[in-house]
């Protein structure tokens, strides 16, 4: 996809972008009943949604990245984890397959040619995607602490608690990748040829 293909693509309106609105929406209300932790939070989530549409993610993976990112946020701001201790796992391992699709989508900008990746390359861009998942969830675990040490002390922290983050967020990345893996680069294939066959209006 050449960069004006990129820029027509992205002038266009989705209805993936439905759920971006609401994402956005959801930042300053999520402030207001819930403090600026939990805002910062979705505000982070909606950060997701919106690279998920810079990358041009097919869109049933941009709609189920929204969807994963938003509902970990909202369940982070009403206390959800505290009540049910096994959905916060549950939800590290959906934005670990979540990131996992993004991740995946900037390593298919390397032309490709629609055609099926090697067994090798698909190896390699699983185990690429999944360290570059854990390494964001690290960042995540390190933002938790310092939130914990100066925001708010409400914010549960421990290393158990992060390290089972962590096994989820991973387990999540590897799930989703090598499913992905088999099918983006046909599919990134079919939609870029797409853009570039479709006429221009002037």
């Amino acid at each position: 996809m050449t960069r004006h293909d990129w820029l027509v693509r992205q002038g266009r309106w989705r209805w993936p972008d439905v759920a971006r609105l609401l994402v956005a929406a959801l930042v300053p209300l999520v402030w207001v009943v819930y403090g600026a932790p939990a805002a910062a939070a979705m505000f982070l989530a909606l950060g997701g949604a919106m690279a998920a549409r810079f990358l041009d993610l097919p869109r049933r993976h941009d709609l189920a990245c929204q969807v994963v990112l938003a509902l970990s946020a909202w369940w982070a701001a009403d206390g959800s984890y505290d009540r049910v201790r096994w959905l916060d796992l549950v939800a590290h391992a959906g934005s670990g397959a979540a990131l996992a699709l993004l991740v995946l989508r900037l390593l298919s900008q390397a032309p490709t040619r629609g055609a099926p990746l090697a067994a090798a390359e698909r190896r390699r861009r699983v185990a690429t995607t999944t360290l570059s998942v854990l390494a964001l969830g690290v960042v995540w675990e390190l933002g938790e602490l310092a939130g914990h040490l100066w925001l708010d002390p409400a914010i549960h922290v421990t290393f158990a608690d992060s390290l089972s983050d962590l096994v989820a967020d991973g387990a999540g990345a590897l799930v989703a990748a090598p499913v992905a893996t088999r099918v983006s680069p046909a599919a990134s294939g079919r939609s870029a040829a797409a853009s570039a066959g479709s006429p221009r209006r002037s």
